[in-house]
C-alpha cells in the first residue's frame, strides 16, 4: 500500500500568524489516505469521470464524508472545507458534489462498499482491531422538511425517512445502512437481515471467524 498526501503538511507553533477550526478535519483526511480509502473510492468512480481535468469523484467522496464526521448536514456544507485552501486544496464546488452522487449507480455503489471494506482491513491490520465484535442495528428517524424520495409519514406523526443503520459496538463505526421510508417498521426482520448481511461484508475475512454478537 502507498500512502500519499494530498495537502499541505502542518506545522504547528506558538508564534505562528495562521489559524484554523478545521485541523482535526485534516487528520481525518490524511487518514483517509493513508488507509487507502481516497485511493480505492477514486478506483470504484473512475467509470463515472468524463474528463481528467474535473474534480476526481472518489477525492468528492472522500470530502463530503470529512464534512459530515466535522458537523455539516448537507453537500453544501462542503464550504467549510473549500474556505481552507492550505488544509483541504482545492474542494469541489456544490454542483460538482450533487453531480458525483447522481452518477453512483448499483455498481458504484457497489464498488464503494468495497473500498471501504478494504480500507478498514488496513486500519484494522495497522492496530484498530477492535477486541471484541459486536454489531448494534439501529433504525432512527431522519425528518425531511420538503417532498423527497421515499419520504413518507412515520409512527410518531412525523415526515421522512427511517433508515436502518449497523454500528460496530465499541469503535463507532458504521459498517452499513439502509435508506428506507419514514412508514418503514422499526423491527422488520428482512430489513434486519440485509443490514446485517451488508454489515458482515465489511468485517476483513479473518476476523470472520471470530465471536460476533449482534
Amino acid at each position: 500500500m502507498n500512502s500519499k498526501t494530498t495537502a499541505k503538511s502542518i506545522e504547528v507553533t506558538s508564534d505562528a500568524e495562521g489559524l484554523t477550526s478545521r485541523s482535526g478535519a485534516y487528520l481525518m483526511t490524511e487518514l483517509a489516505d493513508r488507509v487507502g480509502l481516497t485511493k480505492a473510492l477514486s478506483t470504484a468512480m473512475a467509470p463515472t469521470r468524463s474528463r481528467r481535468s474535473a474534480h476526481d469523484p472518489g477525492v468528492v467522496l472522500r470530502d463530503l464524508a470529512i464534512s459530515i464526521a466535522d458537523g455539516g448536514d448537507c453537500v453544501s456544507d462542503l464550504g467549510v472545507l473549500a474556505g481552507q485552501v492550505d488544509l483541504f486544496g482545492k474542494v469541489a464546488s456544490n454542483s460538482t458534489a450533487h453531480r458525483v452522487i447522481s452518477s453512483i449507480g448499483s455498481k458504484e455503489l457497489e464498488a464503494i462498499r468495497l473500498a471501504r471494506a478494504a480500507a478498514r482491513a488496513n486500519a484494522w491490520k495497522a492496530g484498530a482491531r477492535p477486541e471484541t465484535l459486536t454489531i448494534d442495528l439501529d433504525a432512527t428517524l431522519l425528518t425531511a422538511h420538503s417532498e423527497k424520495d421515499q419520504a413518507k409519514g412515520n409512527y410518531k406523526g412525523g415526515f421522512g425517512f427511517h433508515p436502518l443503520m449497523a454500528y460496530l459496538e465499541g469503535t463507532g463505526e458504521p459498517l452499513a445502512a439502509l435508506l428506507r421510508p419514514g412508514n418503514a417498521g422499526a423491527n422488520t426482520a428482512a430489513d434486519h437481515f440485509k443490514v446485517l448481511e451488508l454489515a458482515l461484508e465489511q468485517i476483513p475475512a479473518a476476523d470472520l471467524d471470530r465471536e460476533i454478537l449482534v
